[in-house]
């Protein structure tokens, strides 16, 4: 995966522009998880339109997950969530393809429910 140092210049700038202080750590923890369980996946900033602010997107052969900032939380969505199976009734949402899991504060990081999640995304995009 890319690192999360040389992600570059896109992160640093995502960090010190749209995400609150507090959830700093939050968004690196989820980077780093990334690396750790599917080092293949890289990591790029998509978007950037004066309708959408640019957010961090994980990929393997498609886009798996997405960061999205807000006042209150760091979002996790995942691109296939509706498929994945969830023992830790975390995820969000109730389209037909995605679902996300809201982390608030990196005290209360689910872990073990993130790298869950994580592996499902990877599997996904590696079956289709």
């Amino acid at each position: 995966m890319t690192d999360p140092a040389s992600a570059g210049d896109a992160l640093a700038a995502f960090l010190a522009a749209r995400v609150r202080p507090e959830h700093r750590a939050i968004v690196l923890r989820i980077v780093a998880d990334f690396a750790a369980v599917a080092p293949d996946v890289t990591l790029r900033m998509r978007g950037g339109t004066e309708k959408y602010i640019p957010v961090p997107v994980f990929r393997l052969t498609r886009d798996i997950a997405a960061i999205s900032p807000s006042r209150s939380a760091v979002t996790l969505s995942f691109t296939a969530g509706a498929s994945f199976d969830d023992p830790f009734h975390r995820l969000g949402g109730a389209g037909k393809m995605s679902r996300t899991i809201r982390i608030t504060r990196i005290e209360d990081y689910p872990t073990a429910a993130v790298a869950h999640y994580m592996r499902q995304a990877v599997a996904a995009d590696r079956a289709r």
